[in-house]
């Protein structure tokens, strides 16, 4: 090669150490970037023409892309992209040919069927002088342990939360505190195993049968399961003999059981299940009860899901009821009202001034009427039309199950419960003071999933489908996520007007949560204005463990 050369002049490799992170010019020599830091020796690298076809590729990127394939030459790169990255992969690629402007994402590789792989791509244009067709210059770097350390890190750290919040939200001594503790446990459970049904069922020796007092669904859009019909310990006698001798049942697949096993998982849940994980649960030495989690597809349940439902059911001995009639079913996004009057028209008073010098008086945190003596009188929030401009540091209330809201003072925590006609009354924004004299504004919200305002950066990408087909569309680049719910988003791009209501689309962007959790979503256009665009979550996609656990 002459002097100076930067670019081989058989294949239009660079003979020169690029970093993939901050596209720094380094010596061939170089293990580490001079700028950055970054490891160079670890990169692979690939050459690709401008329809995708693999034209060169280094050891290090044969093994990571397919260690098996003798060879990569011809084929197309897309063929080891996952399916859901390739929407986000050519997105990237048709920009990089339109602006000749490098490129950098991080997508999945499944160089096998089982396996998958995170890798870091940089792309870069390369145009050679005696050629008129560019090439792509292409560095991978294995991101999968760092990811999964990742991955691992926000599991731990969710259970450990996880835990904390159930002492700090354990009131057994009360019919709600009760309820409320044993469909937080539920919830939890359910999120962290990444279960689609949770369950708690009560053993009634006398009868000699199974009773399902509690339910939880994943699924915001599920209906509320019907009256489950009492389980007689008869029809299940196998399994119900397995889970008194091991005190547990784990199956990561109830293809591996009896057809007559098979039959009684269905009878006692009413549903085909794929995985079950329960745990007895003891009161003394006495089995009062059964607490469990299941799937509709096969899951292998790990060591820290079956410690954690065992760990559930001791918790929860206590709280128990020893008998109780019907079914209780839990919503995981429909907050439980607590047990106080609902503030009628006629009691609705005006905020004034306290005369200067005079303290307020308040009542006990969180008091409610029930905890009133006779003949006391019951304290109450007063209400006033907020007319400040903008939404900064009003509080969101939702509407409950019955239509009335619930107001909480985040200063002492008192709570009362109004009817929609107060924003009938006073407009959507309401200024309130509760009565140990803290003052704050709210905001009727009137969807029933409590979205968060957050400013997450990411991208978008449209994507469309054409029989089991996907292809990237016009509309692509990065965005800023201002809110999130479970079930959908908003965000902002330069180019929203572009899109339509119903256009699908492929968006991914980090949490702010301590370790950065990377979400991948498919979503529907609802809404388009000015710069802002409404999503839904689609498909699979609108339950996400990590989501959930984020609200929380």
């Amino acid at each position: 090669m002459a002097p100076g050369q930067n670019y081989c002049g058989g294949c239009g490799g660079q003979l020169k150490n690029a970093c993939p992170g901050c596209s720094t010019i380094n010596p061939p020599f170089f293990k580490y970037c001079g700028q950055c830091g970054r490891n160079l020796v670890e990169v692979a690298s690939v050459l690709l023409d401008r329809a995708g076809l693999i034209l060169a590729a280094d050891s290090k990127a044969s093994k990571l892309i397919s260690p098996k394939a003798t060879t990569l030459k011809g084929k197309p790169f897309s063929l080891y992209v996952k399916n859901d990255d390739l929407v986000i992969f050519y997105s990237h690629w048709n920009e990089l040919i339109r602006s000749s402007q490098r490129q950098s994402v991080e997508i999945e590789l499944k160089p096998a069927p089982k396996t998958t792989i995170h890798a870091q791509i940089e792309m870069n244009l390369l145009r050679d002088k005696k050629s008129r067709t560019p090439r792509i210059h292409m560095t991978l770097s294995d991101m999968t342990a760092q990811r999964r350390s990742l991955q691992d890190a926000q599991v731990m750290q969710d259970l450990i939360n996880l835990i904390f919040t159930w002492v700090d939200d354990f009131h057994p001594s009360q019919e709600t505190g009760r309820d409320k503790t044993i469909g937080s446990m539920l919830e939890k459970i359910g999120l962290y195993t990444i279960a689609q049904y949770g369950f708690i069922c009560r053993i009634d020796a006398k009868e000699n049968c199974l009773s399902t007092d509690f339910t939880w669904q994943s699924s915001p859009d599920a209906e509320p399961r019907s009256q489950l019909p009492v389980m007689p310990m008869a029809l299940m006698a196998r399994l119900f003999e397995k889970l008194l001798k091991d005190r547990q049942l784990v199956v990561n697949n109830t293809q591996d059981l009896s057809r007559m096993e098979r039959k009684a998982l269905h009878e006692w849940h009413q549903m085909d299940l794929g995985a079950i994980l329960c745990h007895v649960i003891y009161r003394g030495k006495s089995p009062i009860g059964i607490v469990g989690v299941a799937t509709t597809h096969p899951t292998p349940w790990s060591d820290d899901a079956v410690s954690l439902v065992k760990l559930a059911g001791r918790l929860m001995a206590d709280a128990l009821p020893h008998s109780r009639p019907g079914l209780s079913v839990i919503r995981q996004q429909k907050p439980r009202q607590t047990d106080i009057e609902t503030i009628d028209i006629a009691d609705i008073e005006i905020i004034e001034e306290p005369p200067e010098g005079k303290k307020p008086t308040f009542p006990n945190p969180r008091k409610t009427a029930k905890g009133l003596a006779e003949g006391a009188v019951i304290p109450r929030m007063k209400f006033g039309t907020d007319k400040q401009p903008g939404d900064e540091g009003r509080r969101p209330v939702f509407p409950g199950d019955d239509g009335k809201y619930q107001m909480t003072c985040p200063q002492c925590g008192f709570q009362d419960i109004v009817s929609a006609r107060l924003f009938e009354m006073m407009g959507s924004a309401v200024r309130v003071k509760c009565p140990c004299g803290h003052r704050f504004r709210i905001i009727r919200e009137l969807r029933s999933i409590y979205r968060k305002q957050v400013r997450l950066e990411g991208y978008f990408a449209q994507a469309r489908y054409k029989g089991n087909m996907v292809a990237p569309g016009d509309v692509w680049g990065p965005m800023v996520v201002q809110n999130l719910s479970k079930a959908g988003m908003k965000f902002s791009c330069a180019n929203a007007r572009q899109l339509r209501p119903g256009d699908r689309l492929q968006v991914r962007f980090n949490l702010d949560n301590a370790n950065q959790t990377l979400i991948k979503k498919t979503v529907i256009v609802k809404s388009v204005n000015a710069d802002t665009v409404g999503v839904q979550f689609y498909g699979t996609d609108r339950y996400d463990a990590a989501l959930g656990f984020y609200f929380l």
